[in-house]
């Protein structure tokens, strides 16, 4: 690692058995996974939905899935409260 880069588990992160570390700075660590959703600025939702068309069918694919899993666990949580 160089710099103040912090050393990120990633694609898994580390409490959900992810072994393999890149480098990334504090705040986009602190984006990743300290911060919810809810919280990132509205420009970066808005760049990743510009980015979406340039992305390969199957990575949409999981997206797509992985936002709907997030969606139904908000749902669910919201429900038992």
């Amino acid at each position: 690692m160089s710099g103040n880069g912090k050393g990120d588990h990633f694609p898994l992160p580390l409490n959900c058995g992810g072994t393999d570390r890149v480098d990334c700075c504090q705040s986009c660590h602190d984006m990743k996974d300290r911060f919810g959703l809810a919280q990132w600025p509205a420009e970066w939702i808005t760049a990743v939905l510009q980015d979406m068309p340039k992305v390969s069918r199957e990575t949409r694919l999981f997206l797509a899935k992985a936002i709907r899993l997030l969606a139904e666990r908000v749902k669910e949580d919201e429900v038992s409260r």
